[in-house]
């Protein structure tokens, strides 16, 4: 019967674990007790006394919009005290790694400088330097810090100037700009426009122009009381527009910035753990390079998310916020 198969199967995996590597062990447990239709369980001591790094996304797990969730900064403060390294990974584009630590400074968390941070809007600025770095001037569909991050990399964002519709769009002259590039992350204040997004769409047209976006996230808290469009949405705008996709979407769940993080601070999978509310994005990003993944319910997914995400997006632990973790450091 069923009793019985299920013991053939873990006995299966006893073998299996032992014919692998230790760093792969965990992730073969994590693949079977889904097999067996097995929940994630809560994060525990045990798991927080083998952490040494916790990195977390922001925007759902530790504020909603201007807001810090209650009881994360009490957390964070517990986990720094216990001697745990905190760093941010953020898909927000419109955040510089100096803005986002002003922030969470300002919102109560402990300690924090540009260089425990990591935005879309750095990785996207990194990737051009390094993969193009003929690139000089960008046409950008973004805010501060995006614009801020190009122009530390010495690329010249291009674009702040463009509002309203097709009529301005033709007394601006159209299409007209000197670009190398197109970057495309987030738009949430009156910039956002069709002017600035067809001028987008009609320059990433030639393949010729690097195309960037800086994350695949469709939607976010932002502190409504439903989801609402992200980034991602307005990269898929230009993309369909340019009749091509990115070249790079560069944030989470990118390996290649999971790598990137995994280097500049030196970190080990065993003693990483993954915070986010996102399995498509956080969690698979985690998972990618072998890190513990925690999926937190305080922002955009739930359970039922996690019942439907394909196996390598499926957190290793669930808990209802950052602040669960006080009682286990």
């Amino acid at each position: 019967g069923f009793l019985m198969a299920k013991a053939q199967v873990l006995a299966a995996v006893g073998l299996g674990l032992g014919l692998v590597g230790l760093r792969y062990r965990r992730h073969l447990w994590h693949q079977v007790r889904w097999l067996l239709d097995m929940n994630p369980p809560q994060p525990d001591i045990a798991l927080l006394a083998k952490v040494e790094t916790c990195i977390f996304d922001c925007d759902g797990v530790i504020y909603q919009h201007g807001t810090a969730i209650p009881g994360v900064t009490e957390a964070l403060k517990e986990l720094r005290n216990a001697g745990k390294r905190l760093l941010f990974v953020t898909n927000a584009a419109g955040q510089s790694r100096a803005s986002l630590a002003a922030k969470l400074t300002k919102l109560g968390v402990p300690g924090v400088t540009a260089a425990d941070c990591v935005t879309s809007a750095y990785a996207a600025a990194a990737y051009l330097s390094t993969a193009h770095p003929q690139v000089k001037r960008a046409y950008t569909v973004g805010m501060g810090g995006l614009l801020d991050e190009l122009r530390l990399a010495g690329i010249t964002p291009v674009g702040e100037a463009d509002v309203g519709g097709i009529e301005e769009l033709l007394a601006s002259g159209g299409t007209n700009d000197e670009v190398d590039a197109v970057v495309v992350g987030m738009l949430s204040d009156q910039s956002l426009c069709y002017a600035r997004l067809a001028k987008a769409g009609a320059y990433a047209r030639d393949k010729r122009r690097p195309f960037v976006g800086t994350n695949p996230d469709q939607n976010y808290p932002g502190g409504c009381q439903e989801l609402i469009p992200a980034g991602g949405c307005m990269v898929a705008f230009v993309a369909y527009a340019a009749e091509r996709e990115p070249d790079a979407i560069v944030g989470k769940p990118r390996q290649d910035l999971a790598l990137l993080v995994a280097k500049l601070y030196a970190l080990k999978p065993e003693t990483t753990m993954m915070v986010g509310d996102r399995c498509n994005t956080d969690i698979a990003f985690g998972r990618s390079v072998g890190w513990h993944s925690l999926l937190v319910l305080s922002g955009c997914h739930t359970r039922e998310d996690v019942s439907r995400a394909r196996p390598y997006e499926r957190p290793d632990y669930i808990a209802a916020s950052v602040a669960d973790l006080s009682k286990l450091v």
